[in-house]
């Protein structure tokens, strides 16, 4: 405990060198990046992100991330989240594709915050034929991310990190099952133009980078890494309105566009203290492919449960048909 108290009171103290330090750092990674170009995407299930929240905000979230799927977004997020934050998402794909999201953060005090999180994603019934091309049976298919997060703010600004391993499971005959490092996400979040809301004063504005999956690989093929910008303004008129802004770029050498622009607004009815009814609408455009997105959450004393749409346009996995999001969190 001493020792953890020590790293905090010098965290506290060198917090802006290091943010100085790891904005020249983002720098350097822009400039190298044309050269880092992936050729073949190995687990592309981790572009969606996790949270019905997020997603029906069309996934611009990098700037306001603060809760347990800030272990995905924005591992930056972590130093703003509550004591303790849970969140489980599952979404059912077309195809019979699932995607699931579990996380658990606990903050520990003034040394920042950790998170843990599994991204589970698969297909079932799959059908397996030999040489001769006889039907062999069914097998299984899924693939995992186990992923361990920390965050810590330093009064307006936070800074994180998320470390990450991939595991691919096969249930059919003849085929190894693999496992690879998942790379390693660092996030950098502000929040500026404070106002008076009774005794406290609340930013309005957020703004937040994150370069993800940074040396990931599985097997012969590797993870591009993927750099998101985003921005969020907090509009209060009795009600509060957000407006959420990302760009995200994916280091990927592949015909289809790898920029695409992420917008959402969220609504929020404030009815009682932390109790309230959320409306959301996003839109993703990249030159290839648009989505458009909606959702609703109801919070209540802290348990918050969400519901996403997308809309039946290409998915990020190439899918068709609408695409339904479901999330249960808890935070206090």
């Amino acid at each position: 405990m001493l020792l953890t108290k020590q790293i905090a009171k010098w965290a506290s103290k060198q917090g802006p060198k290091l943010l100085c330090g790891l904005i020249p750092l983002f720098f350097l990674i822009l400039a190298v990046s044309p050269v880092s170009f992936a050729g073949v995407d190995a687990m592309p299930h981790l572009r969606l992100g996790a949270g019905a929240r997020s997603i029906g905000l069309g996934g611009a979230f990098t700037a306001i991330a603060d809760d347990a799927t800030a272990t995905v977004w924005n591992p930056a997020g972590l130093g703003s989240a509550e004591d303790l934050s849970f969140n489980l998402s599952t979404q059912q794909l077309d195809l019979d594709r699932s995607h699931n999201f579990i996380a658990l953060t606990k903050a520990l005090g003034s040394a920042g915050s950790i998170g843990l999180a599994v991204t589970n994603a698969g297909v079932s019934g799959i059908q397996q034929y030999d040489a001769n091309e006889r039907y062999g049976g069914d097998f299984d298919y899924s693939t995992n991310a186990y992923s361990l997060s920390y965050g810590i703010g330093f009064g307006s600004f936070g800074i994180g990190l998320t470390g990450r391993m991939l595991m691919d499971n096969f249930g059919a005959d003849g085929v190894e099952n693999q496992s690879g490092f998942g790379g390693v996400d660092v996030g950098l979040m502000g929040h500026a133009l404070h106002m008076d809301m009774g005794e406290e004063k609340v930013p309005t504005f957020h703004y937040g980078i994150v370069a993800k999956y940074l040396g990931a690989a599985l097997g012969d093929d590797t993870v591009p890494m993927v750099i998101n910008v985003g921005i969020a303004y907090d509009l209060y008129m009795g009600n509060v309105v957000t407006f959420a802004a990302d760009l995200e770029q994916e280091l990927v050498n592949l015909d289809q566009s790898a920029t695409s622009l992420k917008l959402g607004a969220e609504y929020t009815i404030l009815t009682y203290k932390s109790t309230g009814l959320a409306i959301r609408g996003g839109v993703r455009a990249s030159r290839d492919v648009q989505n458009l997105f909606g959702g609703f959450g109801v919070n209540i004393g802290g348990l918050q449960i969400d519901y996403a749409i997308q809309d039946g346009m290409a998915s990020e996995l190439n899918g068709v048909g609408s695409t339904h999001f479901a999330s249960l969190s808890y935070s206090f």
